[in-house]
C-alpha cells in the first residue's frame, strides 16, 4: 500500500516508440513536479529506429544512425532504467516481476542473460512491449528465414547477402549459384516492399562491381499473399509499389501467392518449389504477451492478442493501466477495425497515454486518443517514394526527399540526426558500406 507522502511511481514498459514518446511527453509535462518517480524497463539500452533498419540491412546506414541510448534521454525525470525483462504483472497488487540482465553474459541462442530478479512497485503502468514476429504457422517458416524486426536481424540479413555472393563465387555448379543469388521478401507491407526497393540498388550498385562474375545469377523476388501489396493504404500505394518494383531488373514481384511450406533449399507456393538460398521474411508481426495476474477481466483480440482498451488507452477493468503501441487494441472511429500496428501510431499513443497519466495526477478530465491522419510515405528505392499528405497522392524524387526529411525529423537524439544526415550525403557521392559487421 503506498503511503501518501510517497511519490507517485510511473513504470514503463518498453524502450520502443511507444515508450520512449511515453517518457519524453511526462518529462515535457511533469518537469516542474518533484513528487513522482518515472521507471523504465527494457531489454535493450537502446531505442532502435525499427523503420529504416532494411537501410542498416543494406549498408546505406551504419547501426549507430538509427539507435539511441535510452540513458541519454533527458536524465531529470528518470528516476531509475532497468535493463530487464518483464516476466510478470499483478494488475491488482501494482506489482512487476522483472528479471535483470546481463548483456555481458551470452547464453547459447539467446545474447542477454536474465540473472536475478526484482519485483517492482508501481501507481501507473503504461505497456508498450511491442510485438514479434508472427510466422502465421507456416511450416519451416521459423527455422529457415530471417527477419527484419532489430538490429541484430539487420545485421544477419547484411552479413548473409555478402556470405551468399562469396559463397556464389568459389561454386561451380550453375543451379546452385541461382538458388544462393535467389533472395525471396516474404511480405508485401512496407517493410518488404521498402526491404526489395533498397536490395535492388544495391545489387544493381555495390554488389554488381564488387561481384560482377556472379551478378548475373542474382534475383530478387517479393511475394504477398494477399491480392495487393500494403492492404491497410489506399489502392494506389499498393499498385504503384507493385509497377515500380515490377520495372526494376532482377526483381519480381507476386501477388496473391500465399507460402505453403519453407525449407533451406527454398520456398513452396502450391505445387511449385522455388529455390533460393535466403528467404526473409516481413510479413506480420504479433503483439508481445506477458504473464498477467487479474482478478478482474482484461481482454485480448484473439487473433493479434493485442490488450484491448477504452478511448483513453486504459485498460477498462484496471484504470491505472495504459497501453500504447504494437499492444494496444483500440477500434478506430469508424468501428470494425483497430488502429494498425505501425510507428506513427505507437508515437501518439505514448503522447495520449503519458497525457493522461499527468492528467490524472493533477485530476483533471482524461483526454481521447484521437488520430488526425496526415498522411503516409514509403520508399520504393533510391530516389523514388510514394506518398500522401493530407490527401495529396503523389511519388518521385520530390516524395522521396519528403520521406528523408520526415523521418530524420522523427529519429531520437541529436547525434543520430546529424549521423544519418551525414551518412546520407556521403552515399550521395561515395559507394555504400557493404562490409559484414
Amino acid at each position: 500500500m503506498k503511503k501518501t507522502d510517497e511519490p507517485t511511481r510511473i513504470v514503463i514498459l518498453g524502450a520502443g516508440f511507444a515508450g520512449v514518446y511515453a517518457y519524453l511527453r511526462l518529462h515535457a509535462l511533469l518537469h516542474e513536479n518533484t513528487e513522482k518517480q518515472i521507471t523504465f524497463i527494457s531489454e535493450r539500452d537502446l531505442f532502435t529506429f525499427v523503420p529504416m533498419l532494411h537501410e542498416v540491412a543494406t549498408g546505406t546506414l551504419l547501426p549507430s544512425s538509427i539507435t539511441q541510448s535510452i540513458r541519454a534521454l533527458p536524465p531529470c525525470c528518470l528516476y531509475r532504467f532497468v535493463e530487464a525483462r518483464v516476466m510478470r504483472v499483478n494488475a491488482d497488487a501494482k506489482k512487476i516481476l522483472i528479471h535483470h540482465i546481463n548483456p555481458e553474459a551470452p547464453v547459447p541462442g539467446n545474447r542477454i542473460k536474465e540473472v536475478s530478479e526484482e519485483e517492482v512497485s508501481f501507481d501507473y503502468a503504461i505497456f508498450s512491449l511491442g510485438s514479434y514476429v508472427n510466422f502465421f504457422n507456416i511450416p519451416g517458416a521459423k527455422e529457415h528465414t530471417l527477419t527484419l524486426n532489430s538490429l541484430d536481424d539487420a545485421r544477419r540479413v547484411k552479413n548473409r547477402i555478402i556470405e551468399s555472393f562469396e559463397q556464389a563465387q568459389i561454386t561451380k555448379n550453375e543451379a546452385e549459384k541461382r538458388r544462393l543469388l535467389r533472395f525471396v521478401i516474404v511480405g508485401g507491407g512496407p517493410t518488404g516492399v521498402e526491404l526489395a526497393g533498397e536490395f535492388a540498388d544495391l545489387l544493381h550498385g555495390e554488389l554488381r562491381k564488387s561481384f560482377p562474375l556472379v551478378y548475373p545469377y542474382a534475383e530478387i523476388r517479393l511475394y504477398e499473399a494477399r491480392e495487393r501489396f500494403m492492404c491497410f493504404a489506399d489502392e494506389w500505394f499498393g499498385e504503384k509499389a507493385f509497377r515500380i518494383l515490377s520495372d526494376k531488373k532482377r526483381v519480381q514481384v507476386f501477388c496473391g501467392a500465399p507460402l505453403s511450406h519453407i525449407s533451406s533449399e527454398g520456398i513452396r507456393i502450391g505445387e511449385e518449389f522455388v529455390p533460393a538460398g535466403t528467404v526473409i521474411w516481413t510479413a506480420g508481426v504479433q503483439a508481445r504477451e506477458v504473464e498477467i495476474i487479474s482478478k478482474k477481466r482484461f481482454l485480448r483480440d484473439t487473433k493479434s492478442r493485442r490488450i484491448k482498451v477504452n478511448e483513453f488507452l486504459q485498460v477498462p477493468s484496471y484504470p491505472h493501466l495504459f497501453v500504447a503501441g504494437d499492444q494496444a487494441w483500440m477500434e478506430t472511429k469508424e468501428g470494425g477495425q483497430p488502429y494498425p500496428m505501425r510507428a506513427q501510431f505507437a508515437v501518439r499513443e505514448g503522447e495520449v497515454a503519458a497525457e493522461n497519466i499527468a492528467r490524472l495526477m493533477k485530476k483533471k478530465p482524461l483526454k481521447e486518443f484521437f488520430w488526425r491522419d496526415r498522411g503516409f510515405l514509403i520508399s520504393v528505392g533510391k530516389g523514388n517514394a510514394l506518398a500522401e499528405v493530407f490527401g495529396v497522392q503523389f511519388s518521385g524524387v520530390f516524395a522521396w526527399i519528403l520521406y528523408r526529411v520526415a523521418y530524420l525529423l522523427k529519429i531520437v537524439g541529436l547525434r543520430a540526426k546529424f549521423r544519418t544526415a551525414l551518412e546520407w550525403i556521403l552515399n550521395t557521392f561515395l559507394p555504400r558500406d557493404i562490409s559484414k559487421f
